[in-house]
C-alpha cells in the first residue's frame, strides 16, 4: 500500500524533527569547585645521640609540595646533620627512606613532591657531625 504524498511528508517532518531532537544538548549539570586543601605545618622534635635518627609519621592528605627543615638545634646550632623523607610502613612502624640529604643546616628547606595521599614520614640523623646528643626541631609543610 502505498502512502499518499500527504501522509509521507508527515512521517519525513517527524523523522526529521525527531533527529534535530535528538541532537539537542540536554541541560548539563554545574560542574563543582575543585575541593580546597588547607596547607599543614608540623612540627617534631627530639634528641640524636653520636650515630642515632629519629624518624616521625605524618599523613598527606592531596599530593603537592612537601618542605621540611631543621628549625632548631642545640646546643650546636651550626652543625650540619642528616634529613630524609619516605613513606611511613604502618605494620612495623618504621621509616622507609626515598630521599635524602647529609648537608642539612638550620633554616634551610628541602622540598619533594609525593605521587600520591598516604603515610609519609621525615627522619633527622647524624650526618657524622654529632658529638654530643643534639636537640632538634623539624618543620614540615605539606597538604
Amino acid at each position: 500500500m502505498k502512502l499518499p504524498v500527504s501522509a509521507r511528508l508527515a512521517v519525513v517532518s517527524l523523522a526529521l524533527l525527531g533527529s534535530i531532537a535528538c541532537g539537542a544538548k540536554a541541560p548539563t549539570e554545574p560542574t563543582p569547585p575543585a575541593p580546597v586543601y588547607e596547607l599543614k605545618t608540623e612540627v617534631f622534635s627530639g634528641s640524636v645521640a653520636t650515630g642515632g635518627s629519629k624518624a616521625f609519621p605524618f599523613t598527606v592528605v592531596n599530593p603537592g609540595n612537601i618542605q621540611v627543615g631543621i628549625t632548631e638545634l642545640g646546643p650546636t646550632s651550626t652543625l650540619v646533620m642528616g634529613i630524609s623523607l619516605g613513606y611511613w610502613e604502618v605494620a612495623t612502624s618504621t621509616c622507609v627512606e626515598q630521599q635524602q640529604t647529609t648537608q642539612a643546616t638550620i633554616n634551610v628547606f628541602f622540598m619533594a613532591t609525593p605521587a600520591s595521599p598516604g603515610e609519609y614520614c621525615v627522619g633527622v640523623f647524624d650526618a657524622g657531625n654529632v658529638v654530643v646528643t643534639s636537640d632538634f626541631k623539624l618543620t614540615v609543610t605539606h597538604y
